[in-house]
C-alpha cells in the first residue's frame, strides 16, 4: 500500500515503492526524519539515503505530505483528493511558482492520500505570516504567480466538464458548509475575546456579514472563471531570494472568479495602511501580467470593485478557522 496510515509505514521500503511510481530507477537504504508537524495533514521533512547510483536525480531532502493520524482530522477528506488531482493533472501544466512534484498516491475509498514533493528550505525560501511585515513590494511577485496560474483555464467555458472533481464558488460540499455549519461555527468563535473585539470593531452582525458572503459567493460564481487556487492567504505562499514568489497546499481549488485569489492573499499579506497604500499597484501589477500572456482582463473599474468585495472572504474565514489552528 502506497499510502501510510502510521508513523511506522515510513520506511525506505515504502519510499522507495512510492518514488518509483514516477522516478524507477530509485533505490533507497535508510531514512532520517529531519522534522515534522500535524495540522489537518501531516508534514515530515525526510532525508533519504540513496543507494549509490541510484537516487534517480532527486534532491537530498524530501517533503512528505500525507495523514498519520487514527482519524481524519478534517469534515470534508475530500480536499486531500482535491490535493492529489492538482499535483496528477494540472501541476505540469502550470508555468508558475510552486512546489515541485516527485510522486503522489491516493487511496479513493478512505481519501487518505501521501504526496512527496521538493522541500522549499533546500532553496531559502521564507514563509511569511500575517506579522511579517509585508510591504506592497514583497506581494507583488504573488500578483505574477497568480496570473500564471490563472491563465492556463482563463474564461474557459467548460470548466467543469474539464475538472468534474473541482467544486465551484457556489456547488459542492463546501459551498453547502459556508452556509450551513460555518454559521454556527462562527457564533461559537466569536465567544472568543479577541475575535468578538474586533468583529464589534465594525459594528457589524453575524446575518449580515453571511448575506454578504452569500452575496460574494454568487459573484465568484460569474465570469471571468478560471482554476484559483482557493486559501490564498499568507501562510500558503513563500518568497524566495530571487525575488520569485510561490503559493503552496492546493486542498481547497475550485472554479471561480479571479478575485477570490487576489483579494484573499492581498488582505491577509498586509496590514491595513499598507493595503490601502498599495493595493491598487498591486491589483494592476495582476491584471498587467494577464494581458502580457495575451489574455483581456476585465476592465479596471470592474476589477477593483470586484477586488473590493472579496475583503468579506478574509472577514469570514478569520472568524471561522479555529482559534486552536
Amino acid at each position: 500500500m502506497l499510502v501510510p496510515t502510521t508513523r511506522e509505514d515510513i520506511t525506505p521500503e515504502w519510499l522507495t515503492a512510492l518514488l518509483a511510481t514516477r522516478h524507477p530507477d530509485v533505490r533507497i537504504d535508510d531514512i532520517e526524519i529531519l522534522g515534522s508537524t500535524q495540522g489537518a495533514a501531516t508534514r515530515l521533512r525526510v532525508k533519504p539515503a540513496y543507494a549509490p547510483g541510484h537516487d534517480a536525480g532527486l534532491p537530498p531532502v524530501l517533503f512528505v505530505k500525507t495523514s498519520l493520524t487514527r482519524r481524519m482530522l478534517v469534515s470534508d477528506p475530500h480536499m486531500y483528493v482535491t490535493e492529489v488531482r492538482f499535483y496528477e493533472q494540472l501541476r505540469d501544466r502550470l508555468d508558475c511558482e510552486t512546489p515541485e512534484v516527485y510522486a503522489w498516491a491516493l487511496d479513493e475509498q478512505t481519501s487518505r492520500f501521501a504526496v512527496v514533493i521538493e522541500d522549499l528550505s533546500q532553496r531559502n525560501a521564507i514563509f511569511p505570516t500575517a506579522l511579517s511585515g509585508l510591504t506592497a513590494d514583497d506581494v507583488a511577485p504573488l500578483m505574477t504567480t497568480l496570473a500564471h496560474l490563472h491563465a492556463p483555464n482563463w474564461g474557459s467555458p467548460d470548466l467543469e466538464q474539464q475538472y468534474e472533481w473541482l467544486e465551484t464558488a457556489s456547488r459542492g460540499k463546501t459551498a453547502v458548509w459556508w452556509v450551513g455549519e460555518a454559521t454556527d461555527m462562527t457564533r461559537l468563535e466569536l465567544e472568543v475575546p479577541y475575535k468578538r473585539e474586533a468583529f464589534e470593531l465594525g459594528g457589524q452582525t453575524t446575518d449580515r456579514l453571511f448575506a454578504a458572503l452569500a452575496a460574494l459567493q454568487e459573484a465568484n460564481d460569474t465570469e471571468p472563471r478560471t482554476v484559483i487556487h482557493g486559501d490564498t492567504h499568507v501562510g500558503n505562499c513563500y518568497l524566495l531570494p530571487d525575488g520569485g514568489a510561490g503559493v503552496l497546499d492546493w486542498q481547497l481549488m475550485r472554479i471561480a472568479n479571479w478575485g477570490n485569489d487576489v483579494g484573499y492573499t492581498i488582505m491577509t499579506a498586509l496590514d491595513v495602511e499598507a493595503r490601502r497604500k498599495g493595493e491598487q499597484d498591486l491589483l494592476r501589477t495582476y491584471l498587467d501580467e494577464l494581458r502580457g500572456l495575451g489574455f483581456e482582463p476585465p476592465a479596471w473599474n470592474d476589477a477593483w470593485d470586484h477586488y473590493r468585495r472579496q475583503m468579506v472572504w478574509g472577514i469570514v474565514a478569520l472568524l471561522v478557522t479555529p482559534t486552536s489552528m
